[in-house]
């Protein structure tokens, strides 16, 4: 029997998705989730996306580039119940499930025809839950990540033989890799490591070099090597962190703020799933520019 690939799922545009289940009304046109007692935009549609709305942007500035949009607050526990729906179908599916967040599993696949399977799990989603979802399969995980991220939106693609997964890697820029944000792809692109082919070509022991041992584990993922592991049950958590860029620089103190709430709310979002109770919580700044300051 072949070794078993990975399929990652990907739900589209998850929040709105979950919005327009219950509320058809909102089918087909602009909508954005707002976070921050209502201040900025923290999911949008595509349909407000290509009005040029961005994630964490103020909710007056959204209204400027998209004011017919209809906007609407988040409701994380309504998520949370769609999210377990989904997972509790993909269990059904296959006999090793990651949760990796709420609108992201991790799964092994072990069809006879794996195009077909992800197909299948992808119509079926939407049938049975409503949901739109896209399905990438590949050897491991992070090439199943990348393949999905291709296959945006409401996609199901799976990605066999070697020189199908070279034409990808030699076609997306190393920063597509999960894991790998800006700062780290300035660091590659000095070693002149630009695509993720470049990456999955370079020696281990500079990739670890330069990204640590986290790094070198995506370097042997990208050759079809697998070295992260599918967890169907994660270990208890010591610690949790949510952050990111803000994007585009900007001085503008709400801005920042808003990104400060978004990803200060993904973080109560994570803890309320893992039932975690937080003794100390620490907010991180780190300026391109500056220094770190926490608090």
């Amino acid at each position: 029997m072949p070794p078993s690939l990975i399929a990652h799922l990907d739900a589209d545009c998850f929040y709105v998705s979950a919005e327009r289940l219950r509320d058809s009304f909102l089918c087909g046109k602009a909508v954005g989730v707002l976070g921050n007692q209502g201040a900025c935009v923290i999911a949008k549609s595509y349909e407000m996306k290509a009005k040029g709305v961005g994630t964490g942007e103020p909710i007056w500035e959204a209204v400027k580039k998209c004011p017919e949009g209809l906007y609407v607050k988040r409701d994380f526990r309504w998520y949370e119940v769609v999210s377990k729906e989904m997972l509790s179908f993909v269990r059904e599916e296959s006999p090793a499930v990651e949760y990796y967040s709420i609108d992201e599993f991790f799964m092994t696949v072990d069809a006879a025809d794996p195009q077909r399977f992800a197909e299948s799990i992808r119509d079926r989603i939407r049938d049975r839950i409503g949901v739109p979802v896209t399905i990438g399969i590949a050897r491991t995980r992070t090439l199943a990540k990348l393949v999905s991220d291709l296959a945006k939106p409401f996609g199901a693609l799976a990605l066999l033989g070697e020189s199908a997964e070279q034409e990808l890697l030699r076609s997306r820029p190393v920063s597509d890799i999960t894991g790998v944000a800006k700062r780290s792809a300035a660091k590659l692109a000095f070693y002149g490591i630009k695509t993720c082919w470049d990456f999955a070509c370079a020696p281990p022991a500079l990739i670890r070099r330069i990204l640590t041992v986290v790094g070198e584990r995506l370097c042997y993922e990208l050759r079809g090597q697998k070295t992260i592991p599918i967890q169907t049950i994660r270990p208890p958590h010591k610690m949790i962190s949510r952050g990111g860029s803000i994007g585009e620089p900007s001085a503008d103190p709400t801005v920042q703020w808003a990104w400060a709430i978004r990803n200060l709310e993904r973080l109560i979002e994570a803890m309320e799933f893992h039932g975690i109770m937080a003794g100390r919580m620490t907010l991180v700044l780190d300026y391109k520019d500056g220094p770190t300051l926490s608090r």
